[in-house]
């Protein structure tokens, strides 16, 4: 029986990571995958759905095109090829997917294709092998589900099949307003595409700060898109959309349904750790803050912990689950997890919301500042969105960055490195932000939270 210093179940932006990183301290490292490597974020999730967004955007663009100067474009003979913008999508899928392959190689880690299931206290079977370990990181992910009573697997799909359409629809249900249907929401909707969402909560993406909500939901409606709160949907079929809204039963019509809700941990293969105490909580396998689980020698990182789905921190995590089976490495500080959304505008956000914030105890500043003020924003045409600097009134300590712009996702992470070294708005503002640039939206919010605005009353 072969045996690895550390088995990975799971090849997604936890496992792989955590797999080079294993490998890069020397550790031997099986990574083990029954699908793609690169999981769902590189396979089906944030890639493809990205290099779509991109498409839709030239579209976009190019309807936009006079207001830029650019005349002699006859709007009315341009044709949407889906095909060939999923073609697109899937070479740059392709391409990532085969570089991670390349490095999985080079590292020196052994990549088994299969599905692996622990059938000992150190052992895990694979196509009918058996290796050993002494260190197990669980990063098998999660998995969509449709909770409607209507199976048809031709009209309802998930994030990850709804490449399988070979057509835009003329319209579309999306049930769930969290980061993912929010952003098909806005993709379909560019491209043309006559959008409901539904969302059982009172608003869009609730755990974003406030103003970013509203604004978001004000940019959908302007698409034209519908979007039904404190709505449940009950059941999909004949191109009904069943629903109830504060109890009342109500209907909406749409060609496919898209279930963009919640998903579950994937835990097949993990019987024998339950039984032995694998600690289940909320039906995600409970960790800590080194992602070690109830039990030694066990860790579980990504989607699987249910604490972040996010690629990012499963990443982290990853780093954090090798770092401390080396006995090194720190505490995961997940206030400090920057969430990206790619609407239109996009949005992101690390640390407290104003709400959260005040909750916690801290006496709060707030400093906002909005693109439309922004030199490099109008000149790109693109001047919706704001920054929104919450701090702590007594030292200035950045407690929180929100961020509502067309590069939004890029401008975070100046406030995510602020904020692991404890910085305040006045480190922010005494660094100098290059013009024209959108950074210096972030360096003008900064200067509003401390009373002394430059570029805003």
């Amino acid at each position: 029986m072969k045996k690895y210093d550390i088995v990975i179940l799971g090849a997604g932006p936890g496992g792989y990571v955590a797999a080079l990183k294993g490998a890069q301290s020397k550790k031997t490292v099986a990574l083990i995958e029954k699908d793609n490597v690169g999981g769902m974020c590189l396979n089906w999730g944030c890639i493809p759905s990205k290099a779509l967004q991109k498409s839709a955007k030239v579209y976009d663009s190019i309807i936009r095109a006079k207001e830029f100067g650019i005349d002699g474009i006859s709007i009315e003979n341009l044709q949407i090829n889906w095909n060939a913008m999923k073609s697109r999508a899937f070479k740059v899928v392709e391409k990532l997917t085969g570089g991670v392959k390349t490095l999985l190689s080079k590292n020196g880690v052994t990549v088994i294709n299969g599905f692996g299931e622990v059938v000992g206290e150190r052992v895990v079977e694979v196509n009918g092998e058996r290796i050993e370990f002494d260190n197990l990181i669980i990063a098998t992910g999660s998995k969509y589900s449709i909770p409607f009573q209507n199976k048809d697997d031709v009209n309802i799909f998930t994030p990850k099949n709804i490449y399988s359409i070979d057509k835009l629809p003329e319209s579309i249900a999306i049930v769930g307003g969290g980061i993912i249907g929010v952003e098909f929401a806005f993709l379909f909707s560019m491209l043309g595409v006559k959008v409901s969402i539904f969302e059982k909560k009172s608003h869009l993406i609730s755990f974003m700060d406030d103003e970013l909500v509203g604004f978001i939901e004000r940019s959908l409606k302007k698409r034209k898109v519908k979007v039904f709160l404190e709505s449940e949907v009950k059941d999909f079929k004949n191109s009904t959309v069943s629903y109830t809204y504060k109890g009342e039963d109500k209907t909406e019509n749409a060609n496919i349904l898209l279930s963009a809700i919640t998903r579950e941990a994937s835990l097949n293969g993990l019987d024998y750790l339950i039984k032995r105490g694998l600690e289940i909580k909320g039906g995600y396998i409970r960790t800590d803050l080194r992602t070690r689980t109830s039990l030694p020698n066990i860790y579980a990182v990504g989607d699987v912990n249910g604490l972040w789905m996010l690629a990012h921190v499963s990443s982290a995590e990853g780093t954090t689950a090798i770092e401390t089976i080396n006995g090194k490495g720190t505490d995961l500080i997940y206030d400090m997890m920057p969430t990206c959304i790619y609407s239109y505008p996009e949005m992101s956000a690390v640390g407290l919301t104003e709400k959260g914030a005040i909750a916690r105890g801290f006496l709060v500043d707030v400093g906002k500042f909005p693109l439309a003020a922004n030199g490099k924003a109008l000149a790109e045409g693109e001047s919706d969105g704001f920054v929104k600097i919450v701090s702590d009134k007594k030292y200035g300590e950045i407690l929180g960055v929100h961020i509502i712009a067309e590069n939004a996702t890029d401008l975070i992470s100046e406030s995510v490195l602020a904020m692991q070294l404890e910085g305040t708005l006045l480190d922010v503002a005494s660094a100098v932000h290059p013009h024209p640039t959108l950074s210096e939206t972030v360096l003008e919010a900064s200067l509003k939270g401390l009373g002394t605005p430059l570029h805003t009353l």
